[in-house]
């Protein structure tokens, strides 16, 4: 029988795992879909007060003795942060660029969703190895 509750209660369902790993996978769920949140929300995680926070609270998790937690909160900081980063490419600095100007791109570029900017290179020169 369950144990009761202060006052004689009785639970109704317990979950057949505990919360607490219920709550975990929640966070890695929501650091999952992180770059779906609204942008002031991420700011606040990635703004230094937040972050310093939310690495506490990873630490404390750790602390407790539940280093899953900690490693979900820090799975959802790692997420949030890396949605901020711009996305350009970074080959545009490069000498010798190549600007893409039609509309035709690779199967690949459609899946991943992709629409480059420009091509580095079209040739690539291999040399021999050389030596003794």
């Amino acid at each position: 029988m369950a144990q009761p509750f202060p006052g004689g209660a009785v639970p109704i369902y317990n979950p057949p795992i505990a919360s607490k790993w219920i709550l975990a996978a929640l966070i890695v769920f929501a650091g999952a879909v992180a770059d779906r949140w609204s942008p002031r929300i991420r700011a606040l995680f990635v703004h230094p007060v937040g972050f310093f926070l939310t690495a506490l609270l990873a630490i404390a998790a750790y602390q407790v003795g539940f280093p899953p937690a900690a490693f979900a909160i820090l799975f959802l900081l790692l997420n949030v942060w890396a949605t901020t980063l711009p996305a350009t490419e970074g080959f545009l600095s490069g000498a010798s660029v190549d600007w893409v100007s039609n509309n035709n791109t690779w199967f690949v570029e459609k899946v991943m969703r992709e629409k480059p900017k420009g091509i580095q290179e079209k040739d690539v020169e291999t040399y021999p190895v050389e030596g003794p």
